[in-house]
């Protein structure tokens, strides 16, 4: 797959996808599976951003997935080419129809373009889907646009994803997107106290652009060197011992105990628990993590059997 900065001139006529795709959650795979079938032998293309534009308009929209996760998934999904745009001033300011003829027309030469219900563009975002559409058409190009696609009376969207992950409802969360959502990052070291108790964790460094699940102890996998293994994770400040604010993600795998430091490990969070909060010691937060251990343990039997 090749990932560009800046779009040059196509000589053949691809089929591209618009959009921001964060979190390719399931309503994403509709849209790919429709470009791939309208495809027909040509390149399939996304034309997409790196940064989020809601930051240009000063929001801190976090992201469901990281741009090297984006592209992990456009790579798994067969895309052949991605351009990977810089939203910017020049961009935002841009006129609908210039979009639409200078980017889509002159530059991409698209052959079909294939968009989702809610897609936007150009200045004020004054370009909808219908419009794209009804201007394409007049230049003789192809035009999809994907119906919204419903989840438990819910139109599945990023927004609300983020939104339900924010909330601590992972379980929702991960059926919209049809994977279970995960923060990958590097084990750095830690206080070690987890260990001290008998409960040994292990600490990642993430990317601050990722959305965190709100505070609180959570059922998760652990991805270490290709393999799964269950876990319970702590997202929060453990205020019991630290007076940081800052967010940490401290993971108990069960079973494993070596030395991870420096690895990359990808945790996937399965149910939310319950709120993290403040103990009046180490005993008994010893003796709380040894009931939500024992709950993970009890629940994974049962549900094996």
């Amino acid at each position: 797959m090749n990932v560009y900065e800046m779009v040059a001139k196509r000589v053949d006529t691809p089929a591209v996808a618009l959009g921001f795709f964060d979190g390719f959650h399931i309503g994403h795979k509709k849209l790919f599976e429709v470009l791939d079938a309208n495809a027909r032998g040509r390149k399939k293309v996304v034309f997409t951003f790196k940064n989020h534009p809601d930051n240009l308009l000063g929001f801190d929209t976090k992201h469901i997935l990281t741009n090297e996760e984006r592209l992990e998934f456009f790579r798994n999904y067969g895309i052949d080419d991605v351009y990977f745009i810089e939203f910017n001033k020049k961009i935002m300011q841009m006129d609908k129809d210039r979009f639409i003829e200078e980017i889509l027309i002159d530059k991409l030469n698209v052959s079909v373009v294939v968009v989702g219900y809610d897609f936007t563009f150009g200045y004020m975002a004054e370009g909808d889907s219908k419009y794209l559409c009804e201007k394409l058409h007049q230049f003789g190009r192809k035009c999809i646009v994907i119906d919204p696609v419903m989840y438990q009376e819910h139109v599945v969207s990023s927004t609300l994803i983020r939104r339900l992950i924010l909330e601590g409802n992972i379980k929702l969360a991960n059926c919209m997107l049809g994977f279970n959502f995960f923060i990958n990052g590097t084990v750095k070291r830690g206080n070690r106290l987890g260990k001290k108790m008998g409960f040994p964790t292990i600490n990642i460094k993430f990317d601050k652009e990722k959305v965190v699940p709100k505070k609180g102890v959570y059922i998760t996998n652990t991805i270490i060197d290709d393999k799964r293994y269950l876990s319970i994770t702590n997202v929060g400040t453990n205020p019991t011992v630290s007076a940081s604010e800052n967010i940490k993600i401290e993971t108990h795998v069960l079973g494993v105990d070596k030395d991870m430091y420096g690895k990359r490990v990808k945790i996937e969070f399965i149910d939310f628990v319950r709120e993290e909060k403040k103990f009046s010691n180490i005993d008994e937060l010893k003796n709380q993590i040894t009931q939500d251990v024992e709950y993970v343990k009890a629940l994974f039997c049962q549900a094996s059997i």
